[in-house]
């Protein structure tokens, strides 16, 4: 079994890429999925794929995962900031 992980914009100043809090996109050992109709900045996702990748190919979510690491994403002016979470049955 492998994880999958929602990261979901938590908070921000603004978005220059039109994010809004509670946007969302799923990693998982076999791709990216971003919910149908939606998009996602570029560079948002480039600062979350190096910090999880490593963590996602395990049984079960190891302890940097279950902690729900905050992620921010480069532009220090938009101060966006995204939470990282295992997908489980109740937050699927």
């Amino acid at each position: 079994m492998s994880v999958t992980v929602r990261c979901t914009v938590e908070d921000m100043n603004y978005s220059a890429c039109a994010l809004q809090v509670g946007d969302w996109f799923e990693l998982s050992p076999t791709g990216l999925t971003v919910p149908e109709g939606k998009r996602f900045c570029y560079f948002a996702i480039a600062s979350v794929i190096p910090a999880v990748l490593g963590h996602l190919d395990t049984a079960t979510p190891d302890a940097y995962l279950t902690g729900r690491p905050l992620i921010a994403c480069p532009d220090p002016p938009e101060n966006l900031h995204i939470r990282v979470e295992p997908v489980t049955p109740e937050n699927a």
